[in-house]
């Protein structure tokens, strides 16, 4: 049954991807125009990025413009293909950097703002500070030495051979590690390239904590979180063409201005380079996703802590439904008052702020990883759904069992786990095989407190590759093959354990009161 399921998956697969393909290769042009001026975009759909100077910039520029906000620039120029929207606002330094390999883009001179000072953030701490100015020093001696503008010719360079950034487990460390917060889909100034975060601002941090003898971890997220994540200690500092703003500069200490860039608005001309035909496209699309800069091992990087997130929080999260139903299983008011209030309280609150709550908040001051912090997270959510299904599997064995039981001499204890638990499970099991397909979905959001999943990772491709039809579609099968797996795995063991499901054993059936003989 497994084998069948991954064999429907792949033929999915491909069938989902040559039809998004031939959508796209045989749909009609968007009507492509000129434009001038700024103030022909007064009445568009333009798109920003979240918690970007360009969001405010074009949200005062244009109040009479519909604002669309997404989470990466890949996504915008994607609708700005499909014409969701008719522009986007965004840095000239990102643009430039997409341009290059796609020639349907291109941006209008007259800048949305002043140019914008881009810098490193630091906490407003002691350490935050000497790290700060430590950062200024090195800095101010770089660009003495010539070191700034060699790197600015290597990231804004079209040698992609030049392109490299010494590997963080290589640093010395003698002082200490860094944990660097950073957003991995702003190309050039972070990205994955060669299965490592690269780019000019990392480039920069990187020579920074080689010169003082700091090792190096670097925490993956969205760009929103990233003053955040540093604001409550989560991180020593970020980086990753962060503008410099006086409301920023409420929370984080900044650096002095690495390099400038403008803000600028994109729209589509017309593409002279050509495509060639569909197998080409198709051919030339699978090769970004999977095979070149070996990026099928960032899909197996995100399958292994997808899975490991899942059942981690399976095997917790039964344990605890399990404990808190045994707890209150005997009508405990305070016991059940408190599990009543927290399971009102998980149900209510969406997975994504709940996992936000406890990393940002109740376990701001640790080092905890984002991994940890989703375990405990999923935990909780599947133990209250463990807890909710036991209490109904349990309701539907007639009271008349645990009093029969009672007659025989059992204990209470006794009864429950050799009467009324063997007769209950028949009964639970459908609804929680049901929430395990729903726990390895909702996974999907852990990207939020720095978690680089399988969603994650295909966010990361896309950045990558400007296209959403493989990594998606791929990122769609491996969810369909993980809940297959795990699926498969629960019913071999419910066939094992289960009364009525073991081999051999049919003729029993779940529903009688058995008693050991003599």
């Amino acid at each position: 049954m497994m084998r069948r399921r991954m064999i429907v998956a792949l033929v999915m697969f491909m069938l989902l991807a040559l039809t998004a393909l031939t959508l796209v290769s045989c749909g009609q042009k968007e009507e492509i125009r000129q434009y001038t001026s700024l103030e022909e975009f007064k009445d568009k759909r333009i798109g920003v990025c979240t918690g970007t100077i360009q969001g405010a910039a074009a949200e005062k520029e244009f109040p009479d413009a519909e604002i669309y906000y997404y989470d990466s620039h890949t996504d915008m120029l994607a609708s700005l293909r499909q014409g969701k929207i008719d522009a986007f606002a965004d840095s000239d330094i990102i643009i430039r950097y997409t341009m290059i390999e796609n020639g349907d883009l291109t941006y209008l001179d007259e800048h949305l703002t002043e140019p914008v000072r881009i810098g490193a953030i630091f906490r407003k701490d002691e350490k935050g500070e000497r790290l700060r100015d430590q950062f200024n020093v090195f800095l101010q001696k770089s660009r003495e030495d010539g070191t700034i503008e060699a790197i600015d010719k290597i990231w804004y360079g079209t040698d992609n051979s030049l392109k490299k950034v010494k590997e963080p487990k290589s640093l010395s460390a003698e002082n200490g590690v860094l944990r660097l917060a950073t957003d991995s889909g702003n190309p050039p100034v972070s990205y994955r390239g060669e299965n490592q975060v690269i780019g000019l601002d990392i480039d920069i941090v990187t020579r920074f904590c080689e010169e003082y003898g700091y090792g190096l971890e670097i925490v993956d997220m969205s760009f929103p979180v990233i003053v955040n994540s540093v604001e409550t200690g989560k991180c020593d500092f970020g980086a990753g063409g962060i503008g410099i703003t006086r409301e920023r500069a409420e929370s984080v200490n900044f650096s002095d201005p690495m390099y400038e860039g403008n803000s600028v608005i994109a729209y589509l001309q017309e593409d002279s380079g050509g495509k060639g035909g569909f197998f080409e496209s198709l051919k030339e699309s699978f090769e970004k996703t999977f095979i070149r800069e070996n990026r099928w091992q960032l899909f197996l990087e995100g399958i292994g802590t997808t899975l490991l997130i899942t059942v981690l929080s399976i095997l917790f999260g039964t344990l605890l439904g399990f404990v808190v139903f045994m707890l209150c299983r005997k009508g405990a008011p305070v016991a059940n008052a408190v599990t009543r209030f927290c399971i009102w309280l998980i149900d209510g609150m969406p997975i994504v702020v709940l996992l936000m709550i406890l990393y940002y908040i109740i376990f701001s001051k640790s080092q905890i990883s984002g991994t940890a912090v989703s375990v405990i997270a999923f935990t909780l959510v599947f133990g209250s759904a463990v807890f909710s299904i036991l209490k109904l599997g349990v309701t539907t064995v007639g009271t008349g069992q645990m009093e029969a039981a009672y007659s025989l001499g059992y204990t209470d204890r006794k009864a429950f786990f050799r009467i009324i638990l063997p007769q209950a499970l028949p009964h639970a099991m459908p609804s929680y095989k049901g929430q395990i397909k729903s726990l390895i979905k909702a996974t999907a959001v852990v990207g939020y407190v720095a978690v680089q999943d399988l969603t994650k990772m295909g966010d990361i491709i896309r950045s990558r590759t400007y296209e959403a039809f493989f990594p998606l579609i791929a990122v769609a099968v491996f969810y369909f093959i993980l809940a297959a797996i795990l699926i498969w795995i629960v019913n071999r063991i419910e066939i094992h354990t289960v009364p009525g499901r073991r081999a051999g054993k049919g003729d029993r059936q779940s529903g009688d009161l058995n008693v050991p003989e003599g």
